[in-house]
């Protein structure tokens, strides 16, 4: 590694955050928006930790939420998520930079320009910085693997699994590949007995940690009267085909795996390729499982790290020998131009924008104005729009009330009306937002014709 090399890190490094910076503009989403709202319900931080049992409740980023409060503006909302995500992409590229100079840039392209990372690092949700946490982890577990012989890093893997589980929940789906890739490579290396010791002795302290987490979850949840899951949905093959398809476009693009797949049998002993082989199996267990939710494609959001990481190794190697390298070049090429139209969509589109419907109002009736609701979930949406804009709204507290507005929140491909009409009075569409990636809120703002 040279100074060029660091250079061109950087760079990537600054992109990134340019990227994230520029995805996070717009209003909160439905699962941002009830983030704020609960920081707003609890007031204290004790509150987010104990009295929130929801699973739409990241920690951290309530915590955020709460500390710059509810009229700041969505960027500085997002900034936790900005930040970390951001922070991602030197951690992964010194990860790689262990293997070359060639992984470690690619590395740092990968994870600063891949959809998912983009989308998920400029949003205020837990995502970003259980990423972060988890790729920590990595280079933590990496580093002492390289050389097995100095002292055991578990204080900082405790810390990571701690910054982790309190990001995301899935840190723990993080932590259990992370607990099997070390089994795996160190059983490899040294046999079953010593290998399983040092795994033992390596994560004990994260697993106490994780548990220990659970368990306080566990009693708040009791006390507080059960936890809560925002959607629940039983498992659905077409649904989690989706999901894959989603999770796949969203890190690299199909064809880019399809190239790797040779390539990978060359690069079979590297660490980092056990590492992506473990992680992809977590899929496939969901799906053989047939666990509920599991056509989200969020919640296999630590897949992402493992197998960037292992195109960072596998693309170089790839790349010197003269036959593969028109499929190297095919594959950086892919890469760039799936990741520059997913990430250019995203950046237009701000996950449908729902702040332009408070935006709307305030051009029609400056002075305030009275909204009505199809679904009441819908409130928390304009709620923060209005706090962010310093909008005096009025949400109707009964469908049927006399609003001159109404707003109409859909899930995915849902129809809207064709014909608006609530309470008698016929309404015309005067605003609307459709969110392209993987998250975001679709709806349509009508007002009253007379």
């Amino acid at each position: 590694m040279t100074r060029g090399h660091w250079g061109w890190i950087a760079g990537m490094t600054l992109a990134g955050l340019l990227l994230r910076c520029l995805a996070a503009r717009g209003g909160l989403w439905l699962d941002e928006a009830w983030s704020a709202i609960f920081a707003q319900e609890v007031a204290t931080p004790a509150g987010v930790l104990f009295a929130i049992n929801h699973d739409n409740n990241h920690h951290l980023n309530t915590l955020w939420l709460q500390l710059v409060g509810p009229d700041a503006p969505p960027m500085i909302q997002r900034a936790l998520s900005i930040v970390s995500g951001t922070a991602t992409i030197p951690v992964a590229a010194s990860i790689a930079a262990r293997r070359g100079p060639a992984p470690a840039i690619v590395a740092a392209t990968a994870f600063s320009l891949a959809p998912f990372l983009l989308t998920y690092g400029a949003e205020a949700r837990g995502y970003a910085p259980m990423l972060f946490a988890l790729v920590c982890a990595i280079a933590i577990a990496d580093h002492w693997l390289g050389d097995p012989a100095t002292r055991k890093p578990a204080t900082a893997l405790a810390i990571a699994a701690l910054v982790g589980c309190l990001a995301q929940a899935t840190m723990l789906f993080g932590l259990s590949i992370l607990a099997l890739w070390v089994a795996a490579e160190r059983v490899r290396r040294s046999g079953w007995r010593r290998g399983l010791t040092d795994t033992v002795a390596l994560l004990a302290p994260a697993a106490m940690v994780a548990v220990l987490l659970v368990a306080l979850g566990w009693w708040a949840a009791t006390a507080g009267g059960g936890f809560h899951i925002g959607n629940r949905e039983p498992h659905d093959w077409t649904k989690w085909l989706t999901a894959m398809g989603h999770l796949v476009d969203g890190m690299v693009g199909p064809a880019v795996i399809l190239f790797l797949l040779v390539p990978a049998l060359w690069n079979i002993r590297e660490r980092l390729t056990l590492l992506a082989a473990i992680a992809c199996a977590l899929p496939l267990l969901f799906a053989a499982l047939a666990m509920p939710n599991s056509g989200a494609a969020r919640y296999y959001a630590v897949v992402v790290p493992p197998v960037l990481l292992f195109v960072a190794t596998t693309l170089p190697l790839a790349w010197q020998r003269p036959r593969a390298r028109f499929v190297a070049s095919a594959v950086a090429v892919v890469f760039v131009v799936n990741a520059a139209i997913h990430d250019s969509a995203l950046i237009r589109n701000r996950r449908g924008d729902p702040g332009r419907a408070v935006a709307t109002l305030a051009r029609i009736s400056p002075r305030g104005a009275v909204v009505s609701l199809d679904y009441a979930r819908s409130s928390a949406i304009l709620t923060a729009a209005a706090q962010s804009q310093h909008y005096p709204l009025t949400l109707a507290e009964t469908p049927c009330l006399p609003a001159r507005f109404h707003f109409v929140e859909r899930d995915g491909d849902a129809a809207f009306p064709a014909e608006p009409r609530w309470c008698g009075r016929a309404y015309r569409e005067v605003a609307r937002g459709d969110p392209a990636g993987l998250s975001g809120t679709h709806w349509r703002l009508y007002a009253a014709l007379r």
